[in-house]
């Protein structure tokens, strides 16, 4: 069937044929991790476009960083939206609290930003939206007319996706599932619990409510592009 479907390729676009016929995908347990800036618009609105990109970029560098310390891998990053993975080369239970503990990490940078440039300058805070998962992906490398790159797939990267699109509807920055949970050391702190209905999954998904309340101002539904922004990023 493999070999079916790399012939009927190479019939209609060669070009890309060898970059697929390289990846080897193996299945991995790991932690996923969706991460998107709130009041982003507001910010785009209120400053030129060129100090925006800016302050977004010394952010991501800075979540770049954390997330590295945590020995997790940044796999994408778009707009206003970062995807990582944690465990490539621990096993699961490290793999969520690592990615727990960068989480609350990265809020804290934000609480320091905030203080520092965006009360002052901006007049408000901006925020961060944060859904975690963990479960078996295919981990590999793909890549057209760049260099090869770390590519997770699978329905746990949906998942976590759509768990970050969920925390403006249940107004909470930190939602982690159940599964992740599970794993997670500090088990004893108590997160409420809700199963939540996620767009494209069966079944509901038991979630914990691991964060705060947004400002009044972000507890709107997830826009149509943000999950498209998401979406792109899971693949």
């Amino acid at each position: 069937m493999k070999n079916d479907l790399n012939l009927a390729l190479q019939g209609c676009c060669p070009a890309i044929i060898p970059t697929l016929t390289n990846v080897v995908d193996t299945e991995q347990e790991l932690a996923i991790l969706f991460l998107d800036i709130r009041n982003f618009t507001g910010l785009m609105e209120s400053q030129s476009t060129q100090s925006v990109i800016q302050v977004v970029r010394r952010l991501f560098t800075g979540f770049n960083q954390i997330i590295k310390n945590f020995s997790g891998k940044v796999v994408e990053v778009a707009g206003d939206n970062l995807y990582a993975v944690f465990g490539l080369q621990t096993n699961l239970r490290e793999a969520v609290n690592n990615a727990y503990q960068a989480a609350r990490t990265m809020f804290q940078t934000i609480e320091l930003f905030n203080d520092a440039y965006a009360i002052p300058y901006y007049g408000n805070p901006l925020e961060v939206g944060v859904g975690i998962h963990s479960g078996k992906v295919f981990v590999g490398e793909f890549g057209l007319d760049a260099p090869a790159q770390l590519s997770v797939m699978g329905l746990p990267v949906n998942i976590a996706a759509r768990l970050q699109a969920k925390t403006k509807e249940l107004n909470n920055d930190m939602l982690i599932s159940e599964d992740a949970f599970a794993h997670l050391e500090t088990a004893d702190v108590k997160f409420d619990q809700q199963t939540v209905r996620l767009q494209g999954v069966p079944h509901g998904q038991q979630v914990r409510l691991a964060g705060k309340p947004y400002a009044a101002q972000n507890t709107l539904p997830a826009a149509n592009m943000d999950m498209d922004y998401l979406l792109a990023i899971a693949g």
